[in-house]
């Protein structure tokens, strides 16, 4: 019965740690907080073509 309660003591311990560790690396990778309303969609659209290196046909109208 002790033996029963210290493993899953041990177990708990362990899941804790393990669950600290995770959430502090998911910490360490979030962006910064955008405030509502100053978001600005083009320059996040230039930074995500730029980054992905694709080719930004929005730009030019249709209109020749």
């Amino acid at each position: 019965m002790l033996e029963t309660i210290l493993v899953f003591a041990l177990l708990f311990l362990i899941l804790s740690i393990c669950l600290w560790f995770f959430i502090r690396q998911s910490v360490r990778k979030r962006h910064d907080i955008i405030a509502p309303g100053k978001f600005d969609f083009d320059a996040f659209k230039a930074r995500e073509i730029n980054r992905r290196g694709i080719h930004d046909r929005t730009r030019f109208s249709n209109k020749h």
